[in-house]
């Protein structure tokens, strides 16, 4: 399940689970829809997502490719141990701006 909510420019996407990439693909396809309507920062609130698969980077690199590719960002929030040790293995660390809160992600997307 995932929610959007807007806050200024900036939407914070919600998640619970990126496990299945059917359900990825329909929020990607929303993130898309956003972009294409002129929001180009988003906020992907990692807090109820415990585990991150080879499925779940894929959709964080996909949304990041997408924002950036129409002049925005990503930040990630919210990440739990686990999720922080998989970033840092994959080296997607240095790839995603890392928070520990949406306030945090979100004061850093607009500082840009």
């Amino acid at each position: 399940m995932h929610t959007f909510t807007a806050q200024d420019n900036i939407q914070i996407l919600a998640v619970d689970s990126l496990i299945d990439p059917t359900d990825n693909q329909i929020v990607i396809e929303e993130v898309q829809q956003l972009i294409q309507e002129g929001c180009h920062y988003f906020v992907v609130d990692l807090a109820q997502t415990t585990y991150l698969s080879s499925i779940g980077l894929t959709f964080l690199i996909s949304i990041l490719t997408r924002a950036r590719s129409a002049g925005g960002e990503v930040a990630i929030a919210n990440l739990s141990d686990t999720i922080k040790k998989i970033l840092l293995i994959t080296r997607l660390n240095s790839a995603f701006s890392v928070h520990e809160s949406v306030e945090e992600a979100i004061a850093t997307l607009q500082a840009t």
